[in-house]
């Protein structure tokens, strides 16, 4: 990934660099424009395998005329390759970061946090995420810059960048099921949430974690596993 930082007196944007912008566009079109012109062929071949799967639908491809089937198919490769570059451009994450304020936009959606309400910001993995004064999770999201790049953006701007990574790290214990430090009402939230994940129903587990913060406790996961720990009074 190419670095993308834009700065001046009052704000830092960090996202998608142009040229990379440019290649996010462009590389999914050419290759399904690539890929879709030489289906006819790749398909004639691969229904000469006999072990090879859909043998029918290969066969059947196989047959037409491969001049028109050639264009059709170059053409459903483009509208594909443009699709996957409409999800790319709008899955990827900005963020600015003035003295007052943090925004994340991703997804057609806008968070805005203010700097009084920030406690702590930190690299986990592959993704920055904002603590809030009890230590709850305000923003959790995958980032497309390098790790220096966002953290000189935070840094610059006097916030309170946690080059440990999570404070509160330590605290967190797994949950199992029935676990007898959490109420009956916070096990099947958590049961649920487990289910959730498993189905990777992405919105429903952020929206149980954030129903687990209202009864006290800060939830995230670690591989397949839920770990937990009490929020600040």
């Amino acid at each position: 990934m190419f670095k993308s930082q834009q700065s001046n007196k009052h704000m830092t944007v960090i996202g998608l660099a142009p040229v990379e912008r440019v290649l996010v566009m462009l590389t999914p079109p050419v290759l399904g424009m690539i890929l879709g012109y030489f289906l006819p062929s790749i398909a004639d071949w691969v229904a000469g395998l006999p072990w090879f799967p859909l043998q029918g639908p290969l066969q059947l491809v196989a047959s037409f005329d491969e001049k028109w089937v050639a264009i059709v198919t170059t053409f459903l490769g483009l509208i594909a390759g443009v699709w996957l570059s409409a999800v790319a451009i709008k899955e990827s994450l900005v963020i600015a970061v003035s003295d007052d304020e943090v925004t994340m936009k991703i997804n057609d959606g806008t968070q805005r946090y203010s700097k009084s309400e920030i406690a702590s910001v930190f690299i986990d993995g592959k993704e920055l995420v904002l603590l809030g004064n009890t230590g709850q999770e305000l923003a959790r999201e995958a980032y497309e810059s390098t790790p220096a790049t966002i953290a000189d953006a935070f840094v610059k701007h006097r916030y309170p960048w946690s080059v440990e990574g999570d404070p509160y790290e330590a605290e967190y214990r797994l949950w199992v099921d029935q676990t007898p430090d959490l109420s009956p009402a916070l096990n099947a939230l958590l049961k649920g949430r487990e289910q959730a994940l498993q189905e990777k129903d992405v919105e429903s587990a952020k929206e149980m974690q954030r129903e687990a913060c209202k009864f006290g406790i800060m939830v995230k996961d670690r591989g397949k596993f839920q770990y937990w720990r009490n929020l600040s009074k």
